[in-house]
Formats: C-alpha cells, structure tokens, sequence
C-alpha cells in the first residue's frame, strides 16, 4: 500500500513541477510580450477543462506510439508512453496551458509599483524577477498548480493505459481492486488514504486560493504595455516548439488518424445510441449543476457570509473525491448502476466548478443595486428572479457549457457504474480503443473533443 501511495504522489508531484515549469514561462510571455497569435495560444488552457485526458491519451499513442506517426516517420519501434516517465509528460503538458492562463491573467494585473521602485533602487531584470514578480505571482502559482497536483493525484485513464508493469496508482489500484481482484478490503484502505490526503491538499488550496483573493482587493491596476518578443525569441521558440510536439500535434493526430474510419463509424448504431446518451447525461448534469450552483451562490450572498471561510470551503470539499471512490461507493450502497445515478454523482462532482462561475457573477452585483432590489421586491424569491437571475444569465450559460464539457468526457464513472446497456462516447471510445479497433476510436474520440471544445468555447463567448 505505501508503496502505491508514495508512487502516486511522486507521479503527480513531477507532472505538476513539469506543467509548472513549462506553464510560469508561457504565461510570462502572454502577459508581458505581444506575438502573433498570442491569442490562440491562451485559448488552450481551456484543453485541460474540455478535453477528456482520454482523448489527450489517444493523442499520445497515435503520435508517440509504438505504430504512431513519429515511429512510422523514422522507421523506428521505440516509444517512452508505456513508463512512468510517460506518463508524467502526457500529464505534465496537458496542464501547462492551465497554469499558463491563470498565471497569466495574474501577471496582466499585478501592481507595477513595487517592479518600478526595485529597478530605481538598482535591482536587475533577473533580481526584480525573483525578488519581487514571482513573490507577488506566489498566490496565484499555488491556486494553479494545486488543482493540477489534485488532477494528476486522482489520474485514471492516462495510469491506466500507460503504467508500466508492477506500477499502479491509488486510482488505478482502486479500481482492480473493486472490479478485477473482488479484494474490498483493500480498496476500501486505499480508497480511505487517498481520500485523507486530498483532503488535505484541498484545504490548503482553500488556503491558498483565499489568500491570493484577498491580496488582490483593493489595488489600482495599471494598463499593462506589452512589448515585442524580440530578444526573448531565443527562449520562447523551444517553449513553442515542445508545446507543439507534446501537446498540439498529438491532440491533431486524433482527428488525423480517426478521419479515415469516421463514416465507417457513424454508420454504427451502437455510436448512435451512445451519442444519445450522452447528449441527455450532459444536458441533465450540467443543467443540475448550474441550478445547485446558483442556488448555493444566492443564499451564501442573502445571507451576506461571502467572507465565511466554511461556506466557501464547502465548495472545495468534492475536490477531494475522485470518480472512482464516489462510483464505487454508490454501488455498494445501490448495488447497480443506472443512468440517473451517473447524473447524481457527476452533479455531486462538477457542481463547484458552475458554483466558481455563477459567484464571479453574484459578485458583480453592487451592494447598491442590491440593497434596492430587498426595498422594492416583495421578497427575497422576488429579488432573485428579478434581478439576481438576469444579471447572472452570461455566467449561467457559461457554467452550464463547463460541466456538459465535462459530463461529456467522463468516462471513468459510466466504467465503474458498469450499467447495462448504457454507453456514453467516452465510455464508448475507450471500449474501441480497448477492442484494438484503433482508427475508431479516435475517429469517436475526435468527435468528443470536437463538441467539448465547441459547447465550452460558445459558452464562454
């Protein structure tokens, strides 16, 4: 068991140190240097929010694999995916645009007073970096690379095409345990030290995420000049360049490899069945989840607590379940699966992230317009439909979109639920992939991706 556990902490620790390494740099040229297409590029931190990691593991094989388009190219049969070392850099370059939009958008607003006052003092570039920048980015560093760390932590499908042999994470180890070995016991001692730990990265997160909110209030931000690359070119080309390899060409050889087989594919009933459902699932989930999100949005701003530590720790707390423990746990108590459960448990999940959404919008609501909205209405339903649900609709829509992405791409809960008769396309994408019908599956997998992207992008915009 420690041997599992210490396993699954040094995966994520170096996938997490990975992203970040890679992910600090990124967002300091998106904030603080204008290129083409800078744009596009801070438009992929979305992918670790709407593409399933099953997707980003088919990329990989069909890339990097061992018939991927890197050997067949080279006339080689080496591949590093089936390695720890794997699957630390599909982890870790699947999270640098994650980190690199968050850090970035800090870094657009940081406070220029204290960089102006180190360089009139003498302080160099590299010092006023260390000294000054990079302590006031510290907040925002530990908000992003946390929920990466947590992410990595709880790994599924990823761990568990590319673990090599006689390694497993807690995750993975779980879910043998429960559905391949019958060994209850020791899932369950698994399952209970994965939960305390990610308990406890939870709460620092709540800590941390805190922290950098209350450090932001209150100061004046200045309009950031952007400079030109120029110089700067020497470090950003081979940043770009590994973006490109590890993370850009492997997601694109998806839609590559699966545009041969994706009439062959829509011709199947079985696709079509397994779109329906997850159609429905997604529209259930994430319709759910933004209902539960506003819910708990208004009443934490009725009953003005917007500075209570527990009710905003509350939101955090699912963070620290993953799929595979709550799954498992709801089949012991319902002993089979159906889809009703599934949209529970994705709702149980997911709600956090429509509820993050819907209070940045309950938030711009001024204490002004507030107070006059309890004046005037007859009560506080009144005021809710009034005004509160108006002002948020931008941000009710944009929260829906985020968790039907992301009921769209699970497919570790419809694996473990294991209902009859009942695929989702991720589930549906990984059953292909695991029948060898290669081409298939990332036609079906480049088509979840597609919806992903397009439901999370409209409803951002």
């Amino acid at each position: 068991m420690l041997k599992i556990y210490f396993y699954t902490l040094e995966i994520a620790l170096f996938s997490t140190l990975l992203a970040a390494l890679l992910g600090i740099p990124l967002a300091y040229f998106t904030a603080r240097r204008q290129f083409f297409g800078r744009r596009l590029l801070l438009s992929f931190s979305a992918v670790s929010l709407c593409v399933p990691s099953l997707i980003v593991a088919l990329g990989y094989v069909s890339f990097w694999g061992m018939n991927g388009t890197v050997n067949r190219a080279l006339g080689t049969h080496f591949s590093f995916l089936y390695s720890s070392v794997g699957i630390v850099i599909a982890q870790g370059f699947y999270n640098v645009p994650f980190i690199a939009g968050i850090v970035s958008e800090a870094w657009e607003r940081l406070p220029l007073e204290q960089e102006n006052a180190a360089r009139l003092l003498g302080a160099g570039e590299s010092r006023v970096l260390r000294t000054v920048t990079l302590h006031q980015l510290s907040g925002a560093i530990g908000a992003a690379c946390i929920p990466v760390f947590l992410f990595c932590y709880f790994s599924f499908m990823i761990v568990l095409l590319f673990s090599p042999v006689g390694r497993s994470t807690l995750e993975v180890e779980i879910y043998h345990s429960i559905r391949t070995t019958l060994d209850v016991g020791s899932g369950a001692r698994l399952a209970l030290l994965e939960t305390l730990t990610a308990f406890a990265i939870v709460l620092a997160y709540s800590f941390v995420a805190r922290r950098s909110q209350t450090s932001s209030n209150g100061v004046n931000y200045v309009p950031l000049v952007r400079q030109k690359i120029g110089r700067s070119l020497v470090f950003f080309v081979p940043l770009l360049l590994l973006l490109l390899i590890f993370l850009i060409f492997p997601l694109l050889s998806v839609f590559v490899n699966g545009a041969g087989d994706l009439s062959k594919l829509l011709k199947g009933a079985s696709f079509w069945k397994a779109a329906i459902n997850s159609l429905w699932c997604g529209l259930a989930t994430g319709t759910c989840c933004t209902l539960l999100g506003f819910a708990y949005s208004v009443a934490v701003k009725l009953c003005r607590c917007q500075g209570s530590v527990l009710l905003q720790t509350i939101p955090v707390l699912p963070m620290a379940i993953s799929s595979v423990v709550i799954s498992w746990c709801a089949t012991l108590i319902f002993h089979r699966g159906n889809a009703a459960l599934l949209v529970a448990l994705q709702t149980a999940l997911y709600w956090p992230v429509a509820y993050r959404q819907i209070q940045n919008g309950i938030n711009r609501i001024s204490y002004e317009t507030d107070a006059a909205a309890r004046l005037i209405s007859r009560g506080w339903f009144d005021s809710v439909v009034r005004v509160y649900l108006p002002a948020c609709r931008p941000v009710l829509i944009s929260a829906f979109a985020y968790c039907f992405a992301i009921s769209l791409g699970d497919a570790t809960m419809p694996l473990v639920l294991s209902i009859r008769n009942f695929d989702t396309l991720a589930l549906y994408t990984y059953k292909l992939a695991g029948a060898y019908r290669f081409s298939q599956a990332c036609a079906c997998g480049g088509i979840v991706a597609a919806i992903s992207m397009i439901i999370f992008f409209a409803g951002k915009k």
